[in-house]
This record gives structure tokens, C-alpha cells and sequence, in this order.
């Protein structure tokens, strides 16, 4: 699928683009992937990718393709294709800050981008989008990705490299620039 924003190629199964850190959203009456409030396509509802896969009765993704005459054709998707991780529950936090951010696959670590920005906006040191987080389905775990941040990304204390995803093990830390958290693997 590619990203409503940046037109980037990107993962189906990703809830923020991983090139441009936009949110993914899906239209509440025909499925169609996009960004804000109401649906370009049939001015429907828009709601959060994580709103839209914990509906009681999700839809199957309506994906459009283009068709070779001047059209679009649609292509219903099974519902499994995009799914919430289920079975492991990621917390990265630090009590003595206030920080409390619950993992989302996809979701971009930012002070300016991605669904944390309203707890990371007031440390200037954090990147606008300065690592993302993404849950490894097969392998049952999750990866954190500094995201060529300005002032780096920490795991127990060693510096990330850009772009190689890390995997997080319960109790280890996780310095984004310089605010400090714990991680907590349910």
C-alpha cells in the first residue's frame, strides 16, 4: 500500500508510514486507506488505524488498484491481512517523568510525529520522529528503529545504529536522546 502523505510504498500491515511518520487511517464505510477526518472517496468516517482493527466487527480492507481504462478497480482483502499484536503487550516508561507510552506496531517515537508526540513534545532533544517501534508477529517480540535521529537512540546503554531494528527484552533501557525509559514486556 502506499502512504496517503508521501505516496511511499509501505507495509499493509503498518499503522504510520515508516518514511514519513503519517498516521494511517481507514474510512469507517469503505475501507480505503487515508489521512484525516472524513474519506476523500466516499466522505465517510476516517478512523485510526488502531480504532479501526479493534472495531467489534472489523471489516475486510477495501484496497483501491488502478484499472487499465480510466477507473479503479477495488480488491477486498482478507480481514487477517492487518492486525493488532495480541499476545505480547509492550509499556516503555519513566515514572519520574511522567512517561507512559503503551506499544503500537508501526508507531513512530517522536517529539513531532506518531501518536506519542503529546508525551515526548517537551524534551527538545527527542527527534521529530526519532525511532519506531514495530512488533515481529513470526518471532513473537518487539524492535525498536532509531530513525537517523539527531541525538541518537540507546539500548542498556549502547548506541543504535540508524535504520538497524533492535530487539526489546523485558527490563532493559531505552534512551531516546536523553529521556530514559524502562521497557515492560506483558
Amino acid at each position: 500500500m502506499n502512504c496517503p502523505k508521501c505516496k511511499a510504498e509501505i507495509d499493509s500491515d503498518s499503522y504510520y508510514c515508516d518514511q514519513c511518520g503519517q498516521e494511517i487511517r481507514y474510512c469507517q464505510s469503505c475501507h480505503r486507506p487515508g489521512k484525516g477526518n472524513r474519506c476523500t472517496a466516499c466522505g465517510g468516517r476516517m478512523l485510526s488505524a488502531v480504532e479501526y482493527f479493534h472495531q467489534p466487527s472489523f471489516a475486510p480492507m477495501v484496497t483501491p488498484i488502478a484499472s487499465g481504462v480510466g477507473g479503479a478497480e477495488l480488491i477486498v482483502e482478507s480481514s487477517t491481512t492487518l492486525k493488532a499484536p495480541t499476545s505480547t503487550r509492550l509499556l516503555l516508561a519513566n515514572g519520574l517523568l511522567g512517561i507512559s507510552l503503551e506499544g503500537v506496531d508501526g508507531a513512530v517515537l517522536g517529539r513531532r510525529q506518531g501518536i506519542y508526540q503529546s508525551q515526548l513534545a517537551r524534551f527538545p532533544y527527542v527527534s521529530g520522529a526519532h525511532a519506531q517501534l514495530k512488533f515481529e508477529a513470526l518471532q513473537n517480540h518487539w524492535t525498536v528503529t532509531d530513525m537517523n535521529s539527531s541525538n541518537g537512540t540507546r539500548y542498556n546503554g549502547e548506541p543504535l545504529s540508524p535504520g538497524v531494528p533492535c530487539r526489546l527484552e523485558q527490563g532493559a533501557t531505552l534512551q531516546l536522546a536523553n529521556v530514559l525509559l524502562t521497557v515492560t514486556i506483558q
